[in-house]
C-alpha cells in the first residue's frame, strides 16, 4: 500500500471513527437539548446529564473531531496538484472551526449548570436555546465535509467498500 493509500484509509478511518461515535455516544444525549425532554428527568439526573456533556461526552466528540483533523493534517503531504491541496486546507480549516463550535458548546453547558444550580429550569431556556443553535451549526459544518469527500473522490481518491 502506497504512503498516499495508507494516509487516505487513516483520514477514513478517523472519519468513521467520529460519525459512529456521533451515532452511537453523541446523538442519545441530544434529546434533552429542550425544556421537554428535560421535564423527563430529575433533578439529579438534570445534573448528572450536564456534567456528563461537559466532562465527557463533548470533550470525546471534540477528540474524535480533532483526530479526523490530524488524518488530514498527515494527509495533506502526499497530495499530487494544488486542488487536491486547497481541497484538504479547506477540510482541515473546517475541522478547526467545528472543535470551536464544540467548545463553544461545552461553555454553554458549564454555564448552564451553573444557572441550574442557582435557579432551576426556569433559568436555562436561554442555554438549551443556544445549545440547540449551536448544535444546528455543527451539523450544518459537518455536512460541508461532503463536498470535500466528493472532490476528493473527483480527483481520485476512491473510498473502499468497505468505508460505503
Amino acid at each position: 500500500m502506497s504512503e498516499t493509500d495508507e494516509g487516505w484509509r487513516r483520514v477514513l478511518t478517523a472519519f468513521d471513527d467520529w460519525i459512529s461515535y456521533e451515532g452511537s455516544e453523541f446523538m442519545p444525549w441530544t434529546g434533552y437539548f429542550s425544556l421537554e425532554g428535560l421535564r423527563d428527568l430529575t433533578h439529579q439526573e438534570r445534573i448528572g446529564w450536564m456534567h456528563n456533556m461537559v466532562d465527557e461526552i463533548i470533550p470525546s466528540r471534540i477528540d474524535r473531531c480533532r483526530e479526523a483533523g490530524v488524518a488530514l493534517e498527515d494527509f495533506l503531504p502526499y497530495m499530487p496538484n494544488p486542488e487536491t491541496i486547497e481541497t484538504v486546507r479547506s477540510m482541515i480549516d473546517l475541522n478547526v472551526t467545528l472543535q470551536d463550535l464544540m467548545l463553544r458548546m461545552s461553555d454553554i453547558f458549564a454555564n448552564m449548570l451553573d444557572e441550574y444550580k442557582s435557579g432551576g429550569m426556569d433559568e436555562i431556556v436561554v442555554y438549551l436555546e443556544s445549545i440547540a443553535s449551536c448544535e444546528e451549526e455543527i451539523r450544518h459544518h459537518m455536512s460541508l465535509y461532503s463536498k470535500g469527500f466528493g472532490k476528493l473522490q473527483a480527483l481520485g481518491l476512491t473510498i473502499p467498500d468497505d468505508f460505503q
